[in-house]
This record gives C-alpha cells, structure tokens and sequence, in this order.
C-alpha cells in the first residue's frame, strides 16, 4: 500500500504538468485565426515591371489568376507592395533582409494605386539620391493573408539632368530633322559627368508618345523618316542618365508640332502623242508612276510665224 500511494504522488505532478501544457496549446490557438490553408491564397502577381516615370519609380503588375496550388483564384482583395532601400547605386549582393510596407492597395477602395481593368499602376515618389530601391508585391485574400511574392526588382534613384533646350524641328519630304543644344547640368546646377544620351519622342494627332530610338542617341540631332507627308507630328527629347546599370531621365522638352510636305515633283508624262480631230487637238500619254500623283495640268503654246 505504501509504495502505490508513493507511486501515485509521483505521478500525480507529471500529471498536472501535462494537463497545464494542454490547456497552453489550446489558449495559444485561439489568440489568432488559422492560416488558411495554401490551395486559398494566390500565387504571384503576373508581369511584374519597374520603370521611371518622370520624378518617381513606377510599378505594374496584372492580377493573378490562380492560386498556389494553380487552381483558378476565387477571391482576391487587395496587394502589399514592400520596399527596401539600400545607400549606393549598385545592385546588392546576397539576401535583402530590410522589407518595409509602403502600400496596402485595397481593391474596393484603391486611393494608393491606379488600376486599369487588370493591370495596377502604383508610382513611388519617396526617393533619395544616391540609394538603389528594392520592391515586391503579393496579393492577399479576404483574410488579408498574402499569397506568394513576387520577383524582386530593383532601380537606382539620383539627381536627373536638366531638360534639353533650344529643340527645333524642320519638315521636309517624308522626314523631319531634329535638333536640340546639349545638356551639361543636373538639376541641382552641378555639371553632369554621366550623360549616356538622349531619347525622341514622337506623337501623332490622337495617340500617345512613342520613343523613336531604343537605345540613346549620343548626338544632338536626329532624323525621323517613318513619317507621312501632310501628317501632323509633335517631338519632344530628354537627356539620360547613366547611373550605374539603370538610365535616368531628365524632364521632357518643350515640344515642337511640324507636318511633313510633299516636296518632290512626280516624274514627266512620257510617250505624248498630238493627233488633230475636227473637234481640235486630242492628246494621249503614258501615265506617270508616282504612287501619290494628284492629276495632270495641260499647257498649250502659240507659236506664230512670220
């Protein structure tokens, strides 16, 4: 009897603990909701981009479609969008640790972000010189779980260059030349050592600006001749930056409207035949190549003799 009452108050703290260890686990669960489970939240953000848009980095993304486990998504509410900011303008090595929230992009009321049909437009304009900014972005659910990250791009931020001055343009026939002065300061007055160029812009009446020249042009003219006569185009150029692997560029010109003129005579009417009728004088001839011929105009001389 003895040695079982001894074995019973041996057992007897053992047992407490246990029940005290379960009751910790169930209070512990009931502080916050379950993560719900991984088939629910959505996979990454489609065509994630970043590029500068005037004073700021701007992001795109388009909407996920399906979740993490490529099922169809059923509910999406909203997107994080983080940032980290590193001094220097060079891409980082290794792991990027120092993710801060910037935006919380709520779908039913977006104020932080522009969305067109799918695709959402969030434009950062807290930016340092001399820093190279990271970014992220992932949809959360309902529950405002994120779902997975997305890919992590990056752009470096310094003072842009001064906007090219003195830009002319002259129309000639299916072509316009392009001339501006050159750029030497950034905007804060200091000379710029860093100059790789300039991009052209080109706009039609009623569409939007296209860059002429996918890489920059170091000169400080240009010639466009992807232009049709008797169509109206307005130019502006920007100066760029080299700031370590990223270009920066400068405020836009002031722009210049010209129209492109027919400047070249059709080629003359061979083979003229005169053959005189009782009516007068009927004239035949071969038709002129030109693609853009408007007509004929027929001259007739008198020719006196003494």
């Amino acid at each position: 009897m003895g040695e079982g009452r001894e074995r019973c108050s041996l057992a007897l703290p053992h047992l407490l603990t246990l029940i005290l260890f379960f009751c910790f686990l169930v209070a512990c669960g009931k502080k916050m909701e379950p993560l719900p489970p991984e088939a629910v939240l959505p996979a990454a953000v489609k065509e994630f981009r970043l590029v500068q848009e005037g004073e700021g980095l701007l992001l795109s993304w388009r909407f996920p479609r399906e979740n993490q486990l490529g099922q169809p998504l059923a509910q999406l509410s909203g997107f994080y969008v983080e940032r980290c900011e590193l001094k220097g303008v060079a891409p980082a090595t290794g792991c990027l640790l120092d993710f801060v929230q910037i935006a919380d992009i709520d779908l039913e009321y977006p104020r932080q972000a522009v969305i067109k049909g799918e695709t959402v437009y969030y434009l950062d304009r807290d930016l340092l010189p001399g820093r190279r900014y990271y970014y992220r972005v992932a949809a959360y659910d309902p529950s405002r779980y994120p779902g997975a990250w997305s890919r992590v791009l990056s752009h470096a931020w310094e003072v842009l260059p001064q906007a090219p001055r003195a830009f002319q343009a002259a129309a000639g026939d299916r072509e316009v030349a392009l001339a501006w002065s050159p750029v030497t300061r950034l905007r804060n007055g200091r000379p710029v050592q860093d100059l790789a160029g300039y991009f052209v812009y080109r706009r039609s009446p009623g569409g939007a600006w296209t860059r002429l020249n996918p890489q920059v042009e170091t000169g400080t003219s240009f010639r466009d001749v992807a232009v049709q006569n008797e169509v109206e185009y307005t130019y502006r150029v920007t100066a760029a930056r080299q700031v370590g692997p990223d270009l920066l560029e400068s405020g836009p010109s002031a722009t210049v409207t010209v129209k492109p003129q027919d400047l070249t005579a059709p080629p003359p009417p061979l083979a003229l035949v005169a053959a005189p009728t009782v009516k007068g004088v009927d004239l035949r001839w071969e038709p002129s190549p030109a693609r853009d011929l408007a007509g004929y105009r027929v001259y007739r001389s008198r020719i006196s003799f003494c």
